[in-house]
């Protein structure tokens, strides 16, 4: 179970910031987040979620999601949809909209989206849609300019802003590599999640630190920011925190 960790992150109501969005370090993998966001949208009523498999499969999510409690299958075409990119590419090869133009891969997405939110599921009572974009990182592989990306999560932002029941969730690999890319990005989100090594390294206990910021808004215009961190430990069956200083170890 990951409940603990969504307490803690602030993402553990009905309805969600319009835009979340996970960093990851080089060496660190925050699919533990994807993974416990995805089981809490399946476990809220009225709510419909689409997963862009951009990094890992159907059957990643599937073994993923029984470990913490929950059978992917059993909602699969009714609260839950992905789009597997990667089973797209074996069965099409290069006629897979994923290995075309940037522009036109990043159109083409972004009309699905505009379609799912026009045409809600009705047989689950959809009140809501979110989408979870599993690592934009690989859409750079696929042809995208830092630029074109920044442009896809500014669409995705507005998006999000227009339709009050849209939550998207985009995360990022190798932030570090990319920091630019991956401040602006940060910039447009409600909720920012860094996912961080250790700075003593690698310890039995914990596996990484994760950086919450999330803009609230004070007063009529004032924008405040409010920051926490976590320690973390990404167990079989559970993910485990810790308060920094619960544990001896160099943050």
């Amino acid at each position: 179970m990951a409940a603990s960790l969504l307490i803690a992150c602030g993402l553990n109501e009905s309805k969600l910031p319009p835009y979340i969005h996970i960093s990851e370090e080089s060496n660190m993998d925050g699919g533990f987040l994807i993974t416990s966001i995805l089981g809490q949208r399946l476990r809220t009523p009225q709510v419909t979620t689409v997963l862009v498999g951009l990094q890992h499969g159907y059957q990643h999510y599937l073994n993923a999601g029984m470990r913490l409690g929950y059978n992917l299958a059993l909602f699969m075409n009714k609260k839950f949809f992905i789009i597997d990119a990667l089973k797209s590419i074996q069965v099409k090869q290069w006629k897979s909209m994923w290995l075309t133009e940037g522009d036109s891969m990043s159109n083409t997405l972004l009309e699905f989206i505009r379609e799912k939110i026009s045409s809600p599921n009705d047989d689950a009572g959809t009140t809501s849609v979110t989408y979870i974009i599993d690592n934009l990182s690989i859409l750079l592989n696929f042809g995208f300019t830092p630029e074109g990306l920044l442009r896809l999560c500014q669409d995705l932002q507005a998006m999000a802003l227009e339709h009050p029941g849209l939550t998207i969730v985009t995360k990022l690999s190798t932030s570090d590599v990319h920091p630019v890319l991956d401040n602006n990005i940060a910039k447009l989100a409600d909720v920012h999640l860094r996912i961080k090594q250790l700075k003593s390294g690698a310890f039995r206990e914990v596996d990484g630190k994760l950086c919450v910021v999330r803009e609230t808004t004070e007063g009529c215009y004032e924008l405040m920011e409010q920051q926490k961190e976590i320690l973390y430990k990404v167990n079989e069956r559970n993910v485990k925190i810790f308060s920094p200083g619960e544990v001896g170890v160099k943050v």
